[in-house]
């Protein structure tokens, strides 16, 4: 018998160069399909992220020109042109809303007491952005729980509670 009609062994058959070449392969295809993938899947979410997040970097600045129109006017604004009329870039601002927000959905309506901001964003969801203000600046205070008393039977139990009789 001859070394080549010896039966190999698990060892020298993983380590063979057709096995490496053959791990080789598979690693590049891996690597090839996980490129892929990241400009495929990955890309289009950071996009979509980076509009809503700047939606709603615009909707925040709204709620302070609110705040602000407020404090000039005495009542909140109700409508997004009477809004940007306290606002020093108002065209800059309005321009900017063009890339990611969708100005035909942008509601502002306000009264004496509260106001809403709500915009759609411009992605394949049409995310809703919305606020409703004011927003307190400080969380009321809870009251604190009433608890009920105890009852125990007196001072030879040391304060432990007393439990129901077992009745039969």
């Amino acid at each position: 018998m001859s070394d080549a009609a010896a039966p190999s062994t698990w060892l020298q058959r993983l380590t063979s160069p057709r096995s490496l070449a053959a791990a080789a392969v598979g690693l590049l295809v891996g690597l090839g399909a996980a490129f892929v993938g990241q400009r495929v899947l990955l890309r289009p979410k950071k996009e979509t992220a980076r509009r809503r997040y700047e939606t709603t970097r615009d909707v925040m600045r709204l709620y302070g020109l609110q705040l602000q129109y407020k404090k000039e006017k005495g009542v909140y604004a109700n409508g997004l042109d009477s809004l940007l009329s306290v606002a020093p870039d108002a065209a800059a601002l309005k321009a900017g809303f063009a890339d990611h927000l969708d100005t035909t959905t942008l509601e502002v309506d306000g009264n004496a007491a509260s106001f809403r901001i709500e915009a759609n964003v411009l992605d394949a969801d049409r995310t809703l952005v919305k606020i409703k203000g004011p927003v307190p600046e400080f969380p009321t205070r809870r009251p604190a729980p009433v608890l009920a008393p105890t009852a125990t039977s007196g001072d030879s139990d040391g304060g432990a509670p007393v439990l129901p009789p077992s009745g039969r």
